[in-house]
C-alpha cells in the first residue's frame, strides 16, 4: 500500500522550491493579467482544508490572495439565483482565489442528507459544470481538490509538531457530522466527482493523512496549472475554427415589423396614465414582495430607449428601482468574465432594475466592431439563455424589448439632434460610424433575436418610428406580463 507521508527533511526541501516557483509564477500572472485561478478545496471537517490555505497565505503574497468561504445561504442568499453569490465572489483577473464550502457544498450536503434526490442533485451538477465552463472559456483557472482520508476519521499523523486539529479547524462545514454521516458523504463525494470532474476543470483527490504530504501535493498541482495558464494561448486563437462553424439566424424579424404603428396625442395621454397606473398598483401588489422584475432595453441608436424608460419609471418608487446605462466594460471588467458585472446588477425581491442597453452587447456591439473574438461571440447565445434560465428560477420575471426604426428614421433622428443645444451631447462619432454598418448590425441583430428568443425570456420586438406607440406598447406589455406572473 502507498505510504503518502513526507520526512520532515524532504517537506523543508520541497517547500522550500516550491515556494520559490510559486512566488514567481504568482508574479507572472498578475503581469500577464490572466486568471483568475481558483483552487476548490473539499472534503470532511478532519481534513485540513483551512490548514491548507494557511500553508499558502505563508509561502504566497498574501495580498493577491482571495479566500472565500460560504456557509449555507442566509437571508436574501436565499432568494436570490443559486449562483449569485458565487459570481459576486469571483477574485479580479491575475490573483489567486480559494474557495472553502464552494458551490459544491450545499447540493453535496443536501443530498447527503437526503434532503436533495438523486435527479435533482444530478439538475444542480449540471448547473455547476455549465458555469465552470463559461469561466474557463473566459480565461479562469479552475482546479478541484478533494481531501481523502481513511474511513476511521484519523486524518492526521501523529508527530510531535502536529497540533491537533480540534484546535486548529479555522471552519467547520458539516457540523455534527457521525461516522455514518461521513460514510454518507463519501458515496455522494464519489458521485459528485464522477458527474463533474472535466479536463477544464479536473477533480484531484488528495491523501490528507499526513499534512506535509497533503500540502507539497497541492503545492505542485497548483503550481503545474499556473504555469499552463502563463503558457496557454488567448481563446481568440480558436475563433477562426468557430467562426466557419456558425451557422446564422434564418428569420428576419426585423423586415416584419410594421413601422408604420401610430398613436395619437390624445389616446397616447390616456394610455400613459392608464398603463402608469396599472403598473403602481402591480408592483405594490402583496405577491410581487417574493418576486423581482428585469427590464431589458435594446433597440437602434436613436430608437427612443431612454424616453420609453422614463415612462414607465416615472411611476416606481424609486427606492426599489434601479436603472444601469450599460457601456463599454471599465480595463477591470475587460479581465472578468463578461457577465460578471450583471451578475452584480440583478433585482432583489420586490425590486425592478432596468438595463438601457445590456449583456447583449456581446453579440451585437462586440461582435460587429470586432471587440470580442467570434468564438466568444457565438458561445454567449447559450450563456445568455442560461443565464435568464436562473433569473426565472428564482422568481425574476424578465422582459426583454428590441425598439426598432428603419434606416430613414435615424438619419432623421441624428440630424435633429445635430441642430438641437439640448441634444447635441447625446449624438457621438461612434453613432455615425455605426450607422454605417447598419446591414452588418441588422444580421447581428436577427441572430440575437432568433437564437436567445425563449420561452422564459421572450423577445418583444415594437416599432419606434413613432414614439407614443413604442412607450404604450412596451408599458402594456409589462403590465401584462407582470399581471400573468402574479396569478
Amino acid at each position: 500500500m502507498p505510504d503518502f507521508s513526507l520526512s520532515k527533511k524532504d517537506f523543508k526541501q520541497q517547500s522550500a522550491e516550491l515556494t520559490e516557483g510559486l512566488l514567481e509564477a504568482q508574479f507572472e500572472l498578475r503581469k500577464a493579467g490572466k486568471g483568475p485561478v481558483l483552487l476548490l478545496i473539499s472534503g470532511n471537517d478532519l481534513a485540513g482544508k483551512a490548514e491548507v490555505i494557511h500553508t499558502f497565505y505563508a509561502w504566497l503574497d498574501n495580498r493577491f490572495l482571495n479566500t472565500r468561504a460560504f456557509v449555507l445561504p442566509q437571508g436574501i442568499e436565499k432568494r436570490m439565483p443559486r449562483m449569485w453569490r458565487y459570481w459576486r465572489s469571483l477574485p479580479p483577473a491575475g490573483q489567486l482565489g480559494f474557495y472553502l464550502g464552494s458551490w459544491y457544498h450545499q447540493p453535496l450536503m443536501s443530498f447527503s442528507r437526503g434532503n436533495l434526490s438523486a435527479n435533482a442533485f444530478k439538475q444542480q451538477m449540471e448547473d455547476i459544470l455549465r458555469f465552470e465552463k463559461l469561466l474557463s472559456d473566459e480565461g479562469a483557472v479552475v482546479l478541484k481538490v478533494w481531501l481523502h482520508i481513511s474511513p476511521d476519521g484519523k486524518a492526521v499523523a501523529n508527530s510531535a509538531d502536529q497540533r491537533h486539529y480540534q484546535d486548529t479547524i479555522a471552519m467547520r462545514e458539516w457540523g455534527d457530522f457521525s461516522r455514518a454521516d461521513y460514510d454518507k458523504v463519501r458515496v455522494a463525494a464519489q458521485q459528485m466527482i464522477d458527474l463533474t470532474s472535466t479536463d477544464q476543470a479536473p477533480w484531484v483527490r488528495i491523501p490528507s493523512h499526513d499534512p506535509r504530504y497533503r500540502d507539497i501535493q497541492i503545492a505542485k498541482l497548483l503550481l503545474q496549472a499556473m504555469r499552463q495558464h502563463l503558457d496557454s494561448a488567448p481563446s481568440s486563437a480558436h475563433a477562426a475554427t468557430h467562426h466557419q462553424s456558425f451557422l446564422p439566424g434564418s428569420v428576419d424579424r426585423l423586415h416584419n415589423v410594421d413601422y408604420s404603428a401610430k398613436l395619437e396625442k390624445d389616446d397616447y395621454q390616456d394610455q400613459l396614465e392608464h398603463y402608469q397606473n396599472q403598473l403602481q398598483e402591480l408592483v405594490h401588489h402583496p405577491r410581487f414582495a417574493r418576486r423581482s422584475l428585469l427590464l431589458v432595453f435594446e433597440g437602434t441608436d436613436a430608437a427612443g430607449k431612454g424616453g420609453t424608460i422614463r415612462r414607465i419609471t416615472q411611476c416606481l418608487d424609486p427606492r426599489y428601482l434601479r436603472v444601469h446605462g450599460t457601456r463599454a466594460p471599465t480595463e477591470e471588467e475587460r479581465t472578468q468574465p463578461y457577465l460578471m458585472r450583471f451578475w452584480k446588477r440583478i433585482p432583489a425581491p420586490g425590486t425592478v432594475v432596468v438595463f438601457d442597453r445590456s449583456y447583449y452587447g456581446r453579440v451585437l456591439v462586440e461582435r460587429v466592431e470586432g471587440f470580442c473574438s467570434a468564438a466568444d461571440w457565438q458561445r454567449a447565445y447559450g450563456e445568455i439563455n442560461d443565464f435568464e434560465q436562473q433569473l426565472k428560477q428564482s422568481n425574476t420575471l424578465v422582459i426583454k424589448f428590441w425598439l426598432a426604426i428603419t434606416e430613414g428614421e435615424q438619419l432623421a433622428r441624428f440630424q435633429a439632434r445635430e441642430a438641437s443645444p439640448l441634444k447635441r451631447h447625446k449624438l457621438t462619432e461612434e453613432d455615425w460610424r455605426n450607422r454605417q454598418q447598419w446591414s452588418t448590425y441588422q444580421k447581428a441583430i436577427n441572430d440575437m433575436l432568433e437564437f436567445t428568443d425563449t420561452k422564459h425570456a421572450p423577445w418583444h420586438v415594437i416599432a419606434a418610428e413613432d414614439k407614443r406607440h413604442a412607450r404604450i406598447q412596451a408599458l402594456k406589455i409589462v403590465c401584462d406580463s407582470l399581471r400573468s406572473a402574479l396569478k
